[in-house]
């Protein structure tokens, strides 16, 4: 360290000498603390919004390929939730198929609509392991589900009558009643 105006070298205290903040060793700690970081981060599932969704067309076409392995599905829940004690049933159906989901009894919690004719269900994201022939349920296809999330809420589907169709009817059951009358007067 030079001091502005002399020549002379002006020597560092005992004990810092040689300890830059800026050199080699402080480089390669932060790398390794900022990857600790980045990897707790995704082991925590923050990162999972990057995870592909499959399609039931996708999981059973190459189920071999897919069985044992982590998948995300999404899919309405339809039908019912069959409670099995700790563990339940749903049936989630992407549009093309339905896929059994095994999960947590507690995870399904706040799933309150099932899709039926009248309502249209829950759609949930489920992550989980995937099964070709699960040897637990009998060789059945399935996604034994660790983390089940709502993605879009289910509702009832307001019942919409035709009043054409209705005044149709009506008109046409008056013919006939009228028809029946003048029938049984003439004989």
């Amino acid at each position: 360290m030079r001091i502005k105006g002399q020549g002379s070298r002006v020597s560092r205290p005992a004990g810092i000498a040689g300890r830059d903040r800026q050199g080699p060793g402080w480089m390669k700690l932060g790398i390794i603390i900022f990857s600790a970081l980045i990897l707790s981060i995704a082991d925590c599932g923050l990162l999972t919004c990057w995870a592909d969704v499959f399609s039931s067309n996708d999981l059973i076409k190459d189920a071999k390929k897919w069985d044992g392995y982590k998948v995300t599905y999404r899919g309405e829940a339809v039908a019912a939730v069959m409670d099995r004690g700790a563990f339940s049933w749903v049936n989630l159906n992407d549009g093309d198929n339905a896929i059994g989901v095994w999960c947590s009894s507690k995870l399904l919690a706040k799933t309150k609509f099932l899709g039926d004719y009248k309502t249209a269900g829950d759609v949930l994201e489920v992550e989980g392991k995937f099964h070709r022939a699960c040897p637990m349920h009998g060789g059945d296809l399935d996604i034994h589900a660790y983390s089940v999330r709502i993605v879009k809420s289910g509702y009832r589907i307001p019942e919409e009558i035709d009043t054409l169709r209705a005044n149709v009817s009506a008109v046409l059951f008056l013919l006939i009643i009228a028809s029946v009358i003048i029938f049984k007067k003439r004989t």
